[in-house]
């Protein structure tokens, strides 16, 4: 990777596994944005300084066999606490919906499990990058704070209640459809809509 030229509209992916940054690759590259690939969270730091890019995706377990996403939630603080942060969409395995929510509530602007499905995670990269841009044309410094705390989507806030809910509840759908208000059948819909 040498000299590619910085931009908030470019996505940066960090993943220790070469295929699924070739998929990741080839599907977004031409749908969303220019796409650059990592695969050592050491690299990241220098990375993110020189390419400026508008989003993140952000693996959460580097190394065979770890699966606590500690490694991933260091780095999703790091990346968040740069002066001009991206955006950053966090990467974790069907089993690791707490580990997503942990990081959805220190500032990532969402997740995709993997495998993942294409139209989502194109729209999360869109949804994401479009934010990035208008955040840089509307401030001239952007903050953790503010970061954190902007507004999302209806959708993307009605997604992170669904999974914090069915976190909660540890899997349970009785109780996150009462913790909700909805019926077993409106939680069904809703999950399936948001293809979860």
């Amino acid at each position: 990777m040498n000299g590619p030229v910085a931009s908030h509209s470019s996505i940066l992916l960090l993943d220790d596994d070469p295929d699924v940054g070739l998929a990741a690759q080839l599907l977004l590259q031409r749908r969303v944005a220019p796409l650059h690939c990592l695969r050592r969270p050491a690299e990241l730091p220098a990375a993110l300084e020189r390419l400026q890019p508008g989003l993140l995706l952000l693996d959460m377990n580097f190394g065979p066999g770890r699966t606590d996403g500690e490694q991933g939630l260091r780095l999703l603080s790091e990346a968040l606490a740069r002066p001009k942060p991206p955006r950053v969409v966090v990467m974790t395995a069907y089993a690791e919906i707490e580990l997503a929510v942990q990081a959805l509530r220190r500032g990532a602007f969402d997740f995709i499990t993997k495998p993942w499905d294409n139209v989502r995670l194109v729209a999360t990269c869109r949804e994401a990058l479009q934010g990035s841009v208008e955040s840089e044309t509307t401030t001239t410094t952007a903050s953790l704070e503010s970061m954190a705390g902007s507004p999302r989507s209806l959708a993307a806030q009605e997604r992170a209640a669904l999974v914090a809910a069915v976190a909660a509840s540890e899997g349970n759908l009785s109780e996150a459809a009462r913790q909700l208000g909805l019926s077993r059948a409106a939680l069904y819909r809703r999950l399936e809509k948001h293809g979860l």
